[in-house]
C-alpha cells in the first residue's frame, strides 16, 4: 500500500517537473517517492526472506535505498526552502553513505557483522514474517549520525525558512522529517539491540515525509493553478483593451519561435484562430517584398538588444494592409535572449494619407519648378537667342560661300564646325530645362557635388547677367560624392539662387554678388553654402521663412524655401538660414555622403 501510494504521487508530479521550466523540487520528490517505493519492496522482501543469505542481500540494498532516502531529501529541503547550511546538508548524507562500505564487505552489513540466522514472529492475526538475528555493526552509529545532522539541517533550514515568513511550510515539512527521524530510528534502534522483535519499517513511516511533501507541492499547484485563472481573466481583459485601441499582442518563444498572438493580431495577419503562432506562420503572412527587412528587423533586435520596431505589408482577402510591429527582447540572468514580445498596429488609413500626401508634395514641387522656369524664362529665351542666331549667320555664311566657283570647301568646314558647338550649346539649355521641368519622384543616386554646382552656374548665368549680379561658383576640392537626386537638388539651389537675386534687386544693394560654395568639414556630410548680400533677414521671420505659404515678396506663392525643406529632408539633410555679421543672409543645408547613405 505505501508502495502504491509512493509511486501514484512519484508519477504524479514527474510529469509535472518535466515541464517548462523544469522544476526541480518535484523531479527530487519524485524520485525520493520512487526509492521509498523501493525500499518497501526490500522491507517486504526481508519479511519473506527463507535464508539468512536473501535476508543479508534484501538488507544490503534496503540500506543503499535508504541513503538514497537520505540524499534525496537533503536535496529536496535545500533546493524547496533555499535556505540551509550547506555543510550540514551534504555531512548527514555523506556519513551515512560512507557506512554503506560495510554492505559490500563479504558476511557483513551495516547493520550486522554476521547474520546467525532467522526468526519467525507470529502476528496477532495468524500471520508471521521474518527478523534476523546476528550480531549488531558497532559502526551503523554512522547512519544514526548521518540521520541526525540531517535532522539537524532541516531544522535549522526551517526556522530561517519561517522567518523569512513561510511558517506553514517550514511546520508541515520540516516537522515531518524530524517526526519520521525519531521514530525511524527509534525503531531500528530497538530492533538491532533486540528489545522488539519487529521488521524493519523505515519506508513505513517515511510516508509521512512523502505526505507531507506532496501536500505543499499540491498547494503550490492550487496556487498557481488559482495564479493562471486570474492571468486568463486579465489576458481577456488586455486582449479587450487593446482590441479597443486597435492593437494586436503576440509573443515568441525563442528557444523553439513558438508563440501567442491575440485574436486581434491574428486577424490583423489573416491567419486563422489557432492557439500558437510560429516564426514561420508570421513570415508567410509577410509580403514577399519586405520579410527581408522583417528578418533582419528580428536579428537585430536579439543580437543589438535593440528594439524590434519594423513596418510591413500583408495581404489579407486581396487586400494589402500595412502594419507597425514593434516589441522588445527579453533576456534570462545570464543575458541569453529566451522571449520576445510586441503588438502589431495597423496602420493602412495612416499610409494611403502619407502617399497622397507625397503625391501632393511631388505635384507641389513641380509646380514650384515650373514656376522657376517662369522667373527664368526671359534670360533663358536670350541665352537660347545667340546659339540660334550664330547658327542662322552660319547657315547664310555657307549658301554665299555655295556659290563660289569653285565652292571654298575650308571656309565651309569652319562654318559647319562652329554650327555644332552652337547646336550642342543650345541642346545642352533645351536639356537642362526639360529635367527640370519633368515631373518624377525622389531617386537618390551617388552624384557629384561639383556638377550639381556647375549645373546650378549654366542655368542662372544668363539671368545674373541681364540683372548685373556677379554668381560665384566655388565648387571646392576634395570633397566626396553625394546620395541625392541631381534634378531636385538642382531646384533647391535655384531657388536659393534666384531667391537671393530678388533679395539683392528689391535693396538696390551696390555691391551684387552671390557665392555659391560647397565644403567638407568631415564625417559623413557635405555642406552647401549660398551666400548674397541683399538686406538680410529680419530676425523675427528667420524661423518662418521655411513654414508653407511664408513668403516676404509681394508676388510671392510662400513654397519655394517649404518646397527645398522638404527636398532636403528626404534626402536624410537639414537646411537652416542665418545673417551675415556685415551683410546679406546665407542659406546652408547638408547632404549625406556615400558611405552614410550606405549604412
Amino acid at each position: 500500500m505505501v508502495a502504491a501510494v509512493c509511486l501514484t504521487l512519484g508519477m504524479m508530479e514527474l510529469r509535472v517537473g518535466l515541464g517548462r521550466p523544469v522544476d526541480a523540487p518535484r523531479l527530487l520528490f519524485s524520485l525520493s517517492a520512487f526509492v521509498t517505493a523501493a525500499v518497501c519492496g526490500f522491507e517486504l522482501g526481508m519479511m519473506r526472506a527463507d535464508s539468512p543469505a536473501e535476508f543479508h542481500a534484501l538488507l544490503r540494498w534496503g540500506d543503499v535505498g535508504s541513503c538514497l532516502m537520505v540524499i534525496t531529501l537533503a536535496a529536496f529541503i535545500w533546493v524547496y526552502f533555499r535556505s540551509g547550511n550547506q555543510w550540514l546538508a551534504l555531512a548527514g548524507p555523506c556519513l551515512y553513505g560512507a557506512g554503506l562500505v560495510f554492505d559490500f564487505l563479504p558476511g557483513s552489513s551495516l547493520i550486522y557483522l554476521n547474520i546467525t540466522g532467522l526468526k519467525t514472529v507470529e502476528t496477532f492475526g495468524g500471520a508471521s514474517y521474518r527478523v534476523a538475528v546476528g550480531e549488531p555493526n558497532p559502526w551503523n552509529m554512522l547512519a544514526y549520525l548521518g540521520v541526525l545532522l540531517l535532522l539537524i539541517f532541516v531544522i535549522d533550514a526551517s526556522v530561517r525558512l519561517a522567518r523569512r515568513g513561510e511558517q506553514r511550510r517550514a511546520i508541515i515539512i520540516g516537522g515531518s522529517v524530524v517526526l519520521w527521524g525519531l521514530i525511524a530510528g527509534a525503531h531500528s534502534a530497538l530492533i538491532e539491540i533486540g528489545v522488539v522483535r519487529m521488521p524493519y519499517i523505515v519506508s513505513v513511516t517515511y510516508l509521512v515525509i512523502v505526505l507531507a511533501m506532496s501536500f505543499e507541492l499540491t498547494s503550490d499547484v492550487a496556487a498557481a493553478a488559482k495564479t493562471a485563472r486570474q492571468l486568463q481573466e486579465s489576458e481577456r481583459r488586455m486582449d479587450l483593451a487593446s482590441a479597443a485601441a486597435g492593437l494586436g499582442m503576440w509573443a515568441w518563444d525563442l528557444n523553439d519561435y513558438e508563440g501567442w498572438a491575440s485574436a486581434k493580431a491574428q486577424g490583423l495577419l489573416g491567419l486563422l484562430d489557432s492557439e500558437h503562432l510560429t516564426q514561420a506562420q508570421f513570415m508567410d503572412a509577410v509580403h514577399p517584398d519586405d520579410r527581408q527587412a522583417v528578418k533582419l528587423a528580428v536579428e537585430r533586435s536579439i543580437t543589438d538588444d535593440r528594439d524590434f520596431e519594423v513596418e510591413h505589408r500583408v495581404q489579407v482577402g486581396g487586400e494589402t494592409r500595412w502594419l507597425s510591429a514593434r516589441g522588445r527582447v527579453e533576456r534570462n540572468a545570464g543575458g541569453t535572449p529566451i522571449l520576445m514580445r510586441g503588438v502589431l498596429l495597423d496602420i493602412s488609413a495612416r499610409r494611403r494619407s502619407e502617399m497622397e500626401l507625397q503625391h501632393l508634395q511631388g505635384q507641389l514641387v513641380h509646380t514650384s519648378r515650373v514656376s522657376m522656369m517662369g522667373q527664368l524664362a526671359t534670360a533663358l529665351a536670350h541665352e537660347l537667342h545667340q546659339p540660334l542666331g550664330a547658327i542662322l549667320r552660319n547657315a547664310e555664311a555657307a549658301e554665299l560661300f555655295l556659290e563660289h566657283d569653285p565652292p571654298e570647301l575650308d571656309e565651309l568646314r569652319a562654318i559647319l564646325a562652329d554650327i555644332r558647338a552652337d547646336d550642342r550649346r543650345a541642346r545642352e539649355v533645351i536639356d537642362r530645362l526639360r529635367a527640370l521641368l519633368k515631373r518624377r519622384s525622389i531617386e537618390p543616386l551617388a552624384l557629384s557635388v561639383v556638377d550639381v554646382l556647375t549645373n546650378i552656374g549654366a542655368l542662372t548665368r544668363a539671368d545674373a547677367a541681364a540683372r548685373s549680379i556677379t554668381v560665384d561658383i566655388e565648387p571646392g576640392s576634395g570633397l566626396p560624392s553625394i546620395m541625392g537626386d541631381g534634378v531636385h537638388l538642382q531646384q533647391v539651389l535655384l531657388n536659393l539662387v534666384l531667391n537671393a537675386m530678388d533679395a539683392i534687386d528689391g535693396a538696390n544693394s551696390r555691391k551684387r554678388m552671390i557665392a555659391v560654395r560647397a565644403e567638407y568639414p568631415g564625417g559623413r556630410e557635405v555642406e552647401v553654402i549660398v551666400n548674397d548680400t541683399g538686406p538680410g533677414i529680419p530676425s523675427v521671420e528667420l524661423g518662418l521663412i521655411f513654414e508653407p505659404f511664408f513668403t516676404t515678396k509681394a508676388s510671392g506663392m510662400g513654397i519655394g524655401l517649404s518646397v527645398s525643406r522638404t527636398i532636403i529632408e528626404a534626402h536624410g539633410g537639414r537646411i537652416w538660414a542665418e545673417n551675415n555679421a556685415t551683410e546679406g543672409a546665407t542659406f546652408r543645408f547638408t547632404l549625406p555622403t556615400v558611405d552614410k547613405a550606405a549604412l
